[in-house]
């Protein structure tokens, strides 16, 4: 089933989270970062196969998502069909998603992906898959998605040069210069939404020897850089069963995961076939009987003995425990046992809700600006 937007007049609000849900999803998030710094914004589907640490039906089916809300579309080119070597079919942006990717700042950081792309060291099959003859992006895309050539240099000495009179024992300079340089060229500034600090790693080499959060806490002192909180909910809760954000749906996704760890302790009650020796009887098997909680638990340790033990009631009192208060908690502590167990395996229908602060976000402040001009 696609998780698309619906269809219909929802309002802005509603409209806004739909459209923050569509794009955030992981893989959905990575189709779009590595379409946005591919060179052509046409990558085939081997090239993100390779870049995104997901399988290939994984990735065709957010792709199919992507499409179904008219966020991307699929481009042939004919001509490569008879070639074992190269591919025919390529994923892009439509042109109502590169409205939509505006309208939400995606595109603002065109040029950091692009300089990330170019980082990345490739295998030979990528290699020959981004070098492969493709189709034209339709006009508006082509142009919406076009890097323009910086026009202006940035002032980099007076910028060294107001950091070592503020700064005059500080050993980061170097790399304090190389940060704000690359957020202006990258268009970073007072008016931008911000950058990560991974992100902005990931653009800047700098030296081994200082860490990025160092430089940028120095920045910030002498009013070159400040750091912004992103709009929309300071935490997202995640259901790591969905891989999902469930803002607004916290309590019923943690019950939902509860009943299926209680049905998980229930098929360890599964019936078993008793052998000859095991029971009195004349015949030469014995009927299936139900063990009894004490039997199977008897047996080795099951999930439910490990959850007794973890919550200190008895091993039948464990489901009506684990639905009784604060689900959240006790779903996640009972995930926990299991996990730190070496006797049992925890089930793909359940897994933790967990709680994740928005990053900050860094951009440049108007005396960088003023100082680089």
């Amino acid at each position: 089933m696609s998780d698309a937007p619906a269809a219909k007049d929802t309002g802005p609000f509603e409209e806004q989270r739909q459209i923050y849900k569509l794009l955030s999803q992981e893989t959905r998030h990575l189709i779009l970062q590595h379409t946005l710094a591919h060179p052509t914004h046409l990558p085939s589907l081997d090239e993100l196969a390779y870049l995104i640490p997901k399988n290939k039906a994984a990735i065709r089916d957010q792709l199919q998502v992507l499409d179904e809300a008219n966020i991307f579309d699929r481009y042939d080119h004919p001509p490569n069909e008879d070639s074992r070597d190269l591919p025919s079919q390529f994923y892009g942006l439509s042109e109502h998603g590169v409205s939509v990717l505006d309208e939400y700042n995606y595109l603002r950081g065109l040029p950091v992906a692009r300089a990330v792309y170019d980082n990345t060291r490739l295998s030979e099959k990528a290699q020959r898959h981004r070098d492969a003859p493709r189709p034209d992006l339709p006009t508006p895309v082509d142009q919406a998605l076009a890097i323009e050539e910086a026009t202006d240099t940035p002032n980099v000495d007076r910028i060294e040069r107001y950091l070592r009179q503020e700064k005059p024992s500080s050993r980061t300079v170097a790399n304090q210069v190389e940060i704000v340089t690359a957020l202006y060229e990258n268009d970073i500034g007072p008016d931008h939404d911000g950058i990560k600090r991974s992100d902005l790693s990931d653009t800047v080499a700098g030296s081994p020897e200082c860490r990025p959060e160092t430089a940028l806490d120095q920045l910030s002192d002498v009013d070159l850089v400040e750091r912004v909180t992103p709009s929309g909910p300071d935490i997202f809760a995640i259901s790591e069963r969905l891989d999902e954000i469930v803002n607004g749906q916290v309590t019923e996704e943690a019950e939902t995961n509860i009943d299926a760890l209680i049905a998980h302790i229930d098929d360890e009650l599964q019936s078993v076939e008793l052998d000859d020796e095991a029971a009195e009887l004349d015949g030469s098997r014995a009927m299936a009987a139900e063990p009894s909680i004490a039997l199977a638990d008897g047996a080795g340790r099951t999930v439910r003995s490990i959850l007794a033990t973890e919550f200190d009631v008895a091993p039948e009192a464990v489901p009506e425990y684990l639905r009784s208060e604060s689900p959240i908690d006790r779903l996640n502590a009972a995930i926990d046992a299991i996990e730190s167990s070496r006797e049992v395996t925890q089930s793909e229908e359940y897994g933790r809700i967990v709680f994740v602060h928005q990053a900050y976000r860094y951009r440049l402040t108007d005396r960088a600006v003023e100082l680089l001009s």
